[in-house]
């Protein structure tokens, strides 16, 4: 694995949030900017996994190349991110967040599949019933963790320059 790989992939990165910002600027209703994050940021996870570990990350389950990561490492990339955005489900539950994250990647991609074999009567049903119950997050089909997402961005951004 050389210093190019990972320069790539930080360039790459990079690209990838330069396109959701300017996807969100233009009024983008979609999950296409949320997805280009998930890339960007899954991109600066395996950089920093593969500095660590001295293997090539594979995959998007973001929780498992997490925990791949040494817990100095891991509790540093969760202090920096906390420093950033204060409390959050990351001080509670890291590994729900990276797990959601994670899966969001590989279903938003998708989403229509979740519904296929409920009605359009019942499709729109699905939110009204979930806020009737309570609107409980942990009962919600997709999690997005926007501000976690964001200081865990920003906290791998922050490792892979060397803080």
């Amino acid at each position: 694995m050389g210093i190019v790989r990972h320069k790539l992939m930080i360039e790459e990165s990079e690209k990838r949030f330069a396109s959701a910002k300017l996807l969100r600027s233009a009024g983008d209703s979609s999950d296409s900017a949320y997805l280009l994050q998930l890339l960007a940021f899954e991109l600066l996870l395996k950089v920093v996994v593969e500095q660590s570990t001295q293997s090539i990350a594979h995959g998007h389950n973001y929780k498992d190349l997490f925990a791949s990561l040494s817990p100095q490492r891991q509790a540093e990339v969760l202090r920096i991110a906390g420093e950033r955005i204060g409390p959050s489900l990351l001080t509670t539950n890291q590994n729900g967040v990276l797990s959601d994250l994670g899966s969001n990647f590989v279903k938003l991609r998708y989403p229509y599949d979740k519904y296929n074999d409920l009605t359009h009567q019942e499709y729109v049903r699905v939110g009204a019933d979930w806020v009737a119950a309570g609107a409980r997050l942990e009962d919600a089909d997709y999690r997005y963790h926007p501000e976690e997402l964001f200081g865990l961005t920003y906290a791998l951004r922050q490792v892979v320059n060397g803080c």
